[in-house]
C-alpha cells in the first residue's frame, strides 16, 4: 500500500538559505541552485527547512493511527499566492523528484489562490478558503486513484492559520495530520476523531452550501434570513463587493460543506422499491393547489416516480424561496419532509417510503437533497 501526502508550504527553506548563503532579501535565485546546495545535506538538518524535514521523517516509516507510511509516497505540495510561496514550491518539487522512485513516486505542485499575508480580508474571506477547496479536490483525487493508499496531511509548513484547519480537514476527510516540531525526533500526529458536523443540518441547507462554494458568493438580497438556521447564520461571511452586500461560506463552513461532499455516510443501503404505479401513489389536496408554487404538482409527479416512495401528499404552503430536504422534521424512519418552492413561496410535501432501516432513510435523503438542489 502507498502513501500520498498532501504537504503546506511555507517560506523557512527560503528563509534559512538566504541566511545560510548570504543571498539577497529581494532576490530569488534559480531553484536548480537551491536544490543543488539541499542535495549535498541530509535531509533532517534545519537549514533544509520544514517541508524536507518533516517527509523525511515521514519516509522513515512513521506509523499513525490509520496506518504506517509506506513507499512509494505521492507528495502533492499546497504553496501560498505569493512569488516566495510559488518559488519554495518549485524547489521542493524539484528536490523530491530527485529522490528514487522507488521512494517518491510522484511529486505535484498547486499554488492556493489569494493565500497571501498582504490583505487580511482576502487570506481570511478567500484564501483559507480555497486552501479548503484544493485540499479536498486533491484528497479525493487521490482516493479515486488509488483507494487503499494511505493519505495524510503534513501541516508543518505554511501559516499558522493553516494548521488549525488543516486539523480541521483531517476531521472532516477522516485522514490524519501529522507536524513536526523543531527538536522533536519524529513527527506528532492530530488523529481523526470519532466527531463530525451536523449532517441533517447540512442536507437541509445543501442549497446554500452549494451554492455558495461554486459560486463563491451570492448578493444577500438573494438568501431570506428566515431560511436558514440561526447556527449556520452566525457562520456565514458578510462582505462587500462592488458596493453590494454579500454572503459567503467561511472558510469552517467551507470545511463542513467538502467532508460531507466527499465522504457520504458509511450507513447506506437502497430501500426496496414499492408497489403500484406512480399515478396511484399522488394524494394532491386539490383545494389548495390553485394558490400552490409554480410547478408544484410536477415536482409531486417527479416525486413519485421515485421507486422507493409509496405516498405523496402536500401539507402546506411555507414562505421559503428554496427547496430543500428537512431531514430532522420527523423522526418516523418511512417519513420525510420536503419542501419545494419556486423561487417565490414553498410547499411542504410528505413522501411515504419503504424505508425500514434508518440506512435506507439516509440513502433516500441523500438522493433527493441533489434533485432539490
Amino acid at each position: 500500500m502507498k502513501t500520498y501526502i498532501l504537504a503546506t508550504v511555507g517560506t523557512s527553506l527560503l528563509t534559512n538559505l538566504r541566511k545560510e548563503l548570504g543571498w539577497p532579501q529581494d532576490e530569488l535565485p534559480d531553484p536548480r541552485k537551491a536544490v543543488a546546495f539541499l542535495k549535498k545535506r541530509q535531509p533532517s538538518e534545519r537549514v533544509c527547512g520544514a517541508e524536507i524535514n518533516s517527509i523525511n521523517h515521514l519516509l522513515q516509516g512513521q506509523k499513525t493511527s490509520v496506518g504506517t507510511v509506506e513507499k512509494p509516497v505521492e507528495i502533492h505540495f499546497l504553496v501560498s499566492d505569493t512569488p516566495e510561496g510559488e518559488w519554495s514550491g518549485r524547489v521542493l518539487k524539484l528536490y523530491f523528484e530527485g529522490w528514487p522512485k522507488d521512494s517518491v513516486e510522484k511529486v505535484g505542485c498547486t499554488t492556493v489562490q489569494r493565500l497571501q499575508d498582504a490583505d487580511a480580508q482576502a487570506f481570511a474571506h478567500h484564501g483559507l478558503r480555497n486552501l479548503v477547496k484544493e485540499a479536498a479536490r486533491l484528497l479525493a483525487d487521490a482516493q479515486r486513484r488509488a483507494p487503499h493508499a494511505l493519505r495524510l496531511i503534513d501541516a508543518t509548513g505554511g501559516y499558522k492559520a493553516q494548521i488549525s484547519f488543516a486539523t480541521l480537514l483531517g476531521q472532516a476527510f477522516g485522514v490524519p495530520v501529522v507536524y513536526l516540531f523543531e527538536r522533536f525526533p519524529h513527527c506528532i500526529e492530530m488523529p481523526p476523531l470519532p466527531v463530525s458536523f451536523d449532517r441533517s443540518l447540512w442536507i437541509e441547507h445543501y442549497w446554500l452550501f452549494k451554492k455558495l462554494s461554486d459560486e463563491l458568493c451570492l448578493p444577500a438580497d438573494q438568501v431570506r434570513r428566515s431560511d436558514v438556521d440561526d447556527r449556520l447564520w452566525q457562520l456565514l461571511d458578510h462582505e462587500t463587493v462592488d458596493g453590494v452586500e454579500c454572503i459567503a461560506l467561511s472558510p469552517i463552513l467551507e470545511v463542513m460543506h467538502q467532508g460531507f461532499e466527499l465522504r457520504p455516510p458509511e450507513a447506506l443501503q437502497e430501500p426496496p422499491p414499492s408497489d403500484g404505479p406512480p399515478e396511484q401513489k399522488l394524494r394532491i389536496n386539490q383545494a389548495e393547489m390553485a394558490h400552490a408554487p409554480h410547478d408544484s404538482r410536477k415536482c409531486m409527479e417527479r416525486l413519485a416516480r421515485l421507486p422507493w416512495v409509496t405516498r405523496v401528499e402536500n401539507i402546506r404552503f411555507v414562505n421559503t424561496a428554496q427547496s430543500k430536504v428537512k431531514s430532522g422534521a420527523t423522526e418516523a424512519v418511512d417519513e420525510i419532509l420536503v419542501v419545494y418552492s419556486d423561487g417565490n413561496k414553498g410547499i411542504e410535501i410528505k413522501l411515504s417510503t419503504t424505508c425500514r432501516l434508518q440506512a435506507q432513510r439516509q440513502w433516500c435523503l441523500e438522493q433527493l437533497r441533489r434533485q432539490l438542489s
